[in-house]
């Protein structure tokens, strides 16, 4: 059997949805996931990355995105995917949910809370991708990725790392669990 760790970057990116941008391919390369996981998408715009997931694994699909019209026709076009408005600071979904949260967009807001949320929802030994600039641009009043990371370890998240893909990068992190995600079977 595969760990997690071992999966990653297994989803294959040939003939990605053209409509992905260069976040969404990152998510995609660095998370760990697995035939019947189920995936949050914290910023699923039109659906895109939903879309992509669902064509190339079983898996239980949710969404979070700005408006319920916005919501109604992802929720159509993905057919059985749980899309919701809803704020990152407020994810609207019980505790221990969800297996991979996907964030493929600069995360806006409170940064604590967001993460809090996040380590909420994720069950133990679940993986966070978040999307990052490799390099953050001039102006750009975001969080550098090192400030993101170090809240992503004071939150709890263990392993957090960055990686760089497809002209963007991941901020990856894990929940702790009861059995290490990264043992050997």
């Amino acid at each position: 059997m595969l760990t997690k760790t071992q999966t990653v970057g297994r989803i294959p990116l040939e003939g990605v949805h053209q409509r992905m941008n260069a976040a969404m391919r990152a998510c995609v390369s660095w998370a760990a996931i697995e035939e019947h996981d189920k995936i949050l998408d914290m910023a699923c715009g039109e659906g895109e990355l939903l879309a992509y997931l669902n064509d190339q694994l079983k898996l239980t699909l949710c969404g979070m995105c700005k408006s319920a019209e916005q919501a109604r026709a992802v929720s159509e076009m993905l057919g059985e995917a749980d899309v919701i408005p809803a704020l990152m600071e407020d994810i609207p979904w019980r505790n221990n949910t969800f297996d991979v949260v996907l964030l493929p967009a600069h995360m806006r807001g409170d940064l604590k809370r967001i993460l809090d949320e996040v380590i909420r929802v994720l069950r133990p030994g679940g993986q966070f991708v978040m999307a990052s600039r490799p390099v953050p641009f001039r102006g750009d009043n975001e969080l550098n990725r090192r400030e993101i990371m170090r809240a992503m370890q004071e939150a709890g998240f263990r392993e957090v790392s960055f990686r760089t893909s497809w002209l963007s990068g991941a901020i990856v992190g894990w929940k702790p669990g009861k059995i290490d995600h990264m043992q050997e079977k």
